[in-house]
């Protein structure tokens, strides 16, 4: 099964109930999702900068970055077009994109000042490594300064089946070789650390993200804003 096709599977049926935003996106709770937001604003100074969110799910980040008035100008991309629709409802104000950047990059030659990813690489694909690593290539190639991802701890006491856990070491080592100065943070949550990975070599400065209408990638598009979705009966999963 395709990465594009596991999570389709995992995350659409979830959108048909009626749930909260943490809920949809397999957080435990909304204190743990902003948790891993807050070490984004602690660790980067993002005051005025571009930054691209990978895999924005709901568009949260938007809302918490915009109550901190730090000025960012925010991109949020998504590979599931109801994902991203839900979204644009959500916070009509922000820049939404549908687009697997792992597959093609829809944004050309432009990069971002700051890139995040939260949750991107916890569903176990199978193959999770080796997309990791091809991941990353492709989120450096985005970024002028700094990418900073999360990942589910190994140390993580209660394991679901359908999650993968990385060692905090191992993919500093992998960020590393990449050419990266890598800092692990791993004391906001038992079952979490985030890596930042500051980009070193020299490189052009980022560019403001153009309107998702003049997007390099036919492929990619603006969601179109959906019909609510009817109530559903709530679903259990266990949950990071």
């Amino acid at each position: 099964m395709s990465h594009r096709a596991a999570i389709r599977k995992h995350y659409e049926p979830r959108l048909e109930a009626c749930r909260e935003h943490f809920d949809i996106l397999d957080w435990a709770d909304a204190a743990g999702q902003q948790a891993r937001f807050e070490v984004l604003a602690r660790r980067v100074d993002l005051r005025g900068k571009s930054l691209l969110d990978v895999g924005c799910g709901l568009g949260d980040l938007w809302a918490f970055l915009r109550a901190r008035r730090l000025g960012v100008d925010y991109t949020g991309v998504d590979i599931l077009e109801r994902m991203v629709e839900s979204a644009q409802i959500a916070y009509p104000r922000a820049r939404f994109v549908t687009a697997d950047v792992f597959s093609v990059n829809p944004f050309g030659g432009r990069r971002f000042d700051v890139t995040f990813c939260s949750g991107v690489f916890n569903l176990d694909l199978g193959n999770n490594r080796r997309f990791l690593r091809q991941a990353l290539a492709r989120l450096m190639e985005l970024t002028g300064e700094v990418v900073v991802f999360n990942l589910l701890h190994e140390r993580t006491p209660r394991r679901h089946d359908h999650c993968f856990y990385h060692d905090p070491k191992e993919v500093r080592r992998l960020v590393e070789r990449l050419g990266c100065r890598a800092e692990v943070v791993d004391d906001y949550l038992p079952n979490d650390f985030t890596i930042l990975c500051r980009l070193d070599r020299p490189r052009p400065a980022a560019t403001p993200a153009k309107p998702p209408s003049q997007l390099t990638n036919p492929n990619a598009k603006l969601a179109k804003p959906p019909r609510r979705p009817a109530k559903a009966p709530r679903k259990t999963l266990g949950r990071p």
